[in-house]
């Protein structure tokens, strides 16, 4: 895949995170929710999972702080990552703090200007040895203060490679107008149509803004302070709403043509702790980082580098006085095979041939599919 192409992905999901300033604000937001959407809509096919939860923003940090390896050609991420970090640490009351940081490994070399580009960005790198415990103790740790506790691991096994680049956010806030103290059980539908009972919270009155058609109908619940806040979106029939039906909802998404209204929400207490490897979905989606061998990444190393893996943990809970959430993403490289060095891997049942190169006669051959079965 060619690095423009890679890029035109990347970008999509790196608009995410961008500053209303730096642009149209209504492109930046339409690229997150349809990446949101798209995610999810993939994630629920290839799993069939009755709950998903995704961070496009965890994501847009990763991803971007790794494309700063591409080299000068690549600006947009630039604006993303400067949006996700800040000149002053975050107060600990903060409703949102979010953090990125890369990892190389040690025995990686570096070119002379990539520190230098980094602490530009006011990035300070940690050079470990990524195929030892440390480094999972390292990274681990600093996810689980990133999200203020909230994920406390991402890594199980040492990532080898080349760098780790990590993204991670943490949310909490209360509502600005909280739902009613009492929750009475009420039924609720499972995608595959059997029905349970949960506590159900309720809100009635006029402080909020709603948004509705034949099909739908949604509520943006605001957060005290008015700077945060969740959209609800369900479907007026008991199928609920679907993976696909979210393509054609982003603008709902993002909070888009909602009004002040006297509405009454119904809404169930959720927690949920979500985490999976994204690089198959992002492959599917055109974001072929795995493909990107021959681009590399010359902001950081000489050396063939590749994305392998990109590990997104989640977490939400939502209750009566509002909600706690966190994400965080590693974007974890592997050093790439030379394309011209020809591999045998007899990993799996293979042939083999005995010859008398003299003559030519083939004196024996067949197939070994176990290597310690021993044969009479």
């Amino acid at each position: 895949m060619p690095k423009s192409t890679l890029l035109a992905g990347l970008a999509a999901s790196l608009m995410a995170f961008a500053p209303a300033h730096a642009g149209d604000s209504k492109a930046m937001l339409a690229a997150q929710a349809g990446l949101a959407a798209e995610l999810i809509d993939r994630t629920l096919t290839k799993e069939g999972a009755a709950n998903i939860m995704v961070s496009p923003a965890s994501l847009a940090a990763a991803l971007g702080l790794a494309s700063l390896g591409f080299g000068a050609e690549v600006k947009g991420p630039e604006t993303a990552l400067d949006a996700m970090i800040s000149e002053k640490p975050a107060a600990a009351d903060a409703p949102l703090t979010t953090a990125v940081a890369i990892v190389f490994d040690d025995k990686l070399v570096l070119v002379p200007d990539a520190l230098s580009m980094l602490a530009g960005h006011r990035i300070k790198p940690s050079i470990e040895d990524l195929d030892g415990p440390k480094s999972v103790e390292h990274i681990n740790g600093w996810v689980k203060q990133a999200t203020r506790g909230a994920i406390p691991v991402i890594l199980d096994a040492p990532p080898g490679g080349g760098f780790v680049s990590l993204g991670a956010l943490s949310f909490k806030a209360h509502w600005k107008n909280s739902f009613d103290k009492e929750s009475p059980a009420s039924p609720f539908q499972r995608p595959d149509g059997s029905t349970i009972s949960v506590p159900m919270m309720h809100l009635a009155g006029d402080g909020q803004k709603f948004r509705f058609d034949e099909k739908f109908t949604a509520v943006d619940l605001a957060y005290a302070g008015e700077s945060y806040s969740m959209v609800v979106l369900a479907a007026r029939s008991g199928k609920g709403v679907g993976g696909a039906d979210l393509k054609a909802l982003t603008s709902w998404l993002q909070g888009e043509k909602f009004e002040a209204a006297k509405g009454e929400i119904f809404l169930p207490r959720f927690s949920l702790n979500d985490g999976r490897d994204l690089m198959p979905i992002l492959n599917a989606m055109g974001v072929a980082p795995e493909k990107a061998k021959d681009a590399g990444f010359p902001g950081f190393t000489k050396e063939n580098i590749s994305l392998a893996r990109v590990l997104q943990k989640t977490m939400i809970k939502v209750d009566e006085n509002g909600t706690e959430a966190a994400a965080a993403t590693a974007v974890i490289t592997e050093r790439s095979i030379d394309p011209k060095l020809v591999r045998v891997v007899a990993d799996a049942r293979f042939a083999f041939a005995l010859r008398d190169t003299r003559t030519g006669l083939l004196l024996a051959a067949g197939l070994i599919g176990d290597p310690l079965l021993a044969g009479e």
